[in-house]
């Protein structure tokens, strides 16, 4: 499928066996593919099941292919639509060390239980981790790295994939195509719904890291700075380099002091904007209701949350 075509719509891939000319909308009250190639195997001898079974196959990974590439598209013209917002919530910059080092992540989780045995229980009211630690960046991360998308692969043509023959087939076909444009649609939705958690943990986490670095909880990673005047090896010189190297990596601070009776817990906050993602169309915000359109709210973990995001927690 061309880069610059619009992706291939359900009704579309449901007649890719006859051309992009003709397109027709079937109906899907019929039952699932899986349904009707039983029904259709079950009158067929060896050789008839094996072509069903193929024509199946093929109609599934068609669906698939196409569901996911209607979705995204539909992901990405959403995630267009919020641009500014999302430059205004997911502000790595600002979360910069001398604007040079990507702060470490810091993850959490509370309310922990681990049964180890018969006769141990360990109940842990916080647990903290560092995701990841410092390193250089010659720019911040962004919001569009955790969004960006791959294309769907290209469709096969009708001269090389198994057609159906006969109107029994035709169902058949349909019915595939249209249970794996399901599973499609499904998949891509999961792909933003774990890209949008991965954003959350980073970028909370960033927020986190800081916060705790004012409580000493955490201390700073180390950057050493050496000024080099000349750099010479005969065919190539560098003149007034500076080499930086970050020495030692963030450690929390075992002080019980500063951890003891800090369970974190949501603050509530009833002037927070959510950012939303919907891969259906949309009327103006508010986001629309779950029966028009699917909606995934920005979700993250943490006490302390940027404004316009949410934590994740009830109030």
């Amino acid at each position: 499928m061309p880069m610059d075509m619009p992706p291939m719509s359900l009704e579309q891939a449901q007649r890719l066996y006859e051309g992009s000319a003709y397109v027709e909308v079937v109906d899907q009250s019929r039952g699932g593919s899986a349904a009707t190639a039983a029904a259709l195997m079950a009158q067929q001898n060896d050789a008839q099941r094996a072509r069903s079974q193929a024509l199946l196959d093929t109609a599934l990974g068609i669906g698939v292919k196409a569901g996911i590439a209607w979705q995204l598209d539909k992901i990405r013209r959403d995630v267009k639509a919020n641009e500014r917002k999302l430059d205004t919530i997911y502000d790595f910059g600002n979360l910069m060390i001398q604007g040079r080092v990507v702060p470490p992540v810091i993850v959490q989780a509370t309310d922990l239980y681990n049964q180890d045995g018969d006769l141990t229980l360990r109940l842990s009211g916080a647990y903290y981790k560092i995701e990841s630690q410092a390193k250089f960046a010659s720019v911040a991360p962004s919001w569009r790295g955790y969004l960006s998308f791959p294309t769907a692969g290209t469709l096969p043509s009708s001269f090389n994939m198994i057609k159906p023959a006969t109107s029994a087939e035709k169902s058949l076909w349909e019915q595939g195509v249209a249970d794996g444009w399901r599973q499609g649609i499904e998949q891509a939705d999961i792909m933003l719904e774990h890209s949008m958690d991965r954003l959350n943990r980073d970028f909370i986490g960033m927020l986190r890291f800081h916060e705790f670095v004012l409580q000493g909880k955490i201390t700073m990673p180390l950057i050493a700075s050496e000024s080099i005047p000349v750099t010479n090896n005969g065919s190539t010189m560098a003149v007034d380099e500076t080499l930086l190297r970050i020495t030692a990596l963030s450690e929390f601070d075992g002080d019980m002091k500063k951890w003891t009776g800090l369970t974190p817990s949501a603050a509530p906050n009833s002037d927070v904007r959510t950012p939303w993602i919907t891969s259906a169309p949309r009327a103006a915000a508010p986001a629309p209701s779950s029966a028009t359109a699917q909606t995934f709210p920005v979700v993250g973990q943490g006490s302390s949350v940027p404004s316009g995001v949410v934590d994740g927690h009830d109030n």
